[in-house]
Parts: C-alpha cells; sequence; structure tokens
C-alpha cells in the first residue's frame, strides 16, 4: 500500500456527499458504512471518478450529490464530458448494516440495502454494468482509489465476529 500511495502525487478524503473527477493521478480515500461509493474508470483517456452517496434516492433535488440517483448520474455525465467512449469499468462498494437494529432489520430493508440497490437501478438505467462489487455485510470499509489506473483497494473495517464453538480458525 505505501507504494500505491507513493506512486500518487495528490491523495484526497472524499467525505460523504462529495464527488472527485479526474485526468489527473489522485488516490482518493473513503470510509464507508450504509453509504456507497461508486467508480469509474476510462482507460483511454485515464480519467476516473468516484461518489460517495449516503442515500438512496434524492426526490427530484438535482444536483445534491447525497443522494445515490443524482451520484452517480452526475460522475457518469462528468466522466464523458472528460472524454470517456465506449469502454467504462464500474466498482460498486458499501451498503453495510453497521447498526444492530434487531428484528427491526428483518422487516424493513436498510439504508445500506436500499443505497447498493438504487445504484445497481440507476447504473442499469444508464447502460453501465457493474465489473466488481463489494457490498453489503456487517462491517464498515476503508476504500482507496487511483484514478491513474482504476485499482480499488478495500479493507474491512471493525472487528470480526468471533468464532462460534466448532468453528476452525
Amino acid at each position: 500500500m505505501k507504494r500505491v500511495i507513493a506512486s500518487h502525487g495528490r491523495h484526497v478524503y472524499l467525505k460523504p456527499g462529495e464527488v472527485l473527477v479526474s485526468r489527473n493521478p489522485v488516490l482518493v480515500s473513503t470510509v464507508l458504512g450504509s453509504c456507497v461509493a461508486v467508480t469509474m474508470f476510462s482507460p483511454g483517456p485515464g480519467v476516473g471518478a468516484i461518489c460517495h452517496a449516503m442515500l438512496p434516492d434524492s426526490g427530484g433535488r438535482n444536483e445534491d450529490l447525497r443522494y445515490v440517483d443524482t451520484a452517480v448520474r452526475y460522475i457518469y455525465r462528468k466522466i464523458i464530458e472528460y472524454g470517456a467512449k465506449d469502454t467504462i469499468v464500474i466498482k460498486l462498494f458499501g451498503g453495510a448494516q453497521v447498526l444492530a437494529l434487531g428484528h427491526y432489520a428483518l422487516a424493513k430493508r436498510t439504508i445500506g440495502e436500499l443505497n447498493v440497490t438504487r445504484a445497481e437501478e440507476i447504473l442499469s438505467l444508464l447502460g453501465l454494468t457493474v465489473t466488481n462489487a463489494d457490498i453489503g455485510g456487517i462491517l464498515g470499509r476503508k476504500l482507496y482509489f487511483s484514478t491513474m489506473n482504476g485499482a480499488v483497494y478495500v479493507r474491512r473495517m471493525g472487528r470480526k465476529p468471533a468464532s462460534l464453538p466448532g468453528d476452525k480458525t
């Protein structure tokens, strides 16, 4: 990881509701719980984009990048403006259930699940296919995205659940 960090002249931390689109080598880091990040990379022009969205649907609030629907559409529009053509590599991350909701979670879908579903819907509407994903579960993620080559490095956060009796570790 040190080599990856050293190979990028610029490092940016992406907060919820923010996006980044760049032709220059930038290493973007962010932390996800129930939020989702979508990355896009077009190798031809060497342009990369990432969003960190908090909630599934904007309800018509145009350009409010806290929402999955507007953030994904926004970075797609921008990556096209930056010269992306036929090949765009799409990756999807996050959507964890990081709060212990007990029986409530059985009856209702979590924000993380809704975020992932909405991201998949918007990408499908745009004619885009997710090539890699690390979604759901109960652990947050620390994410590093390289706009230089589209690589994404993911580290699960938090403690792993304790082993059950009889499990081999």
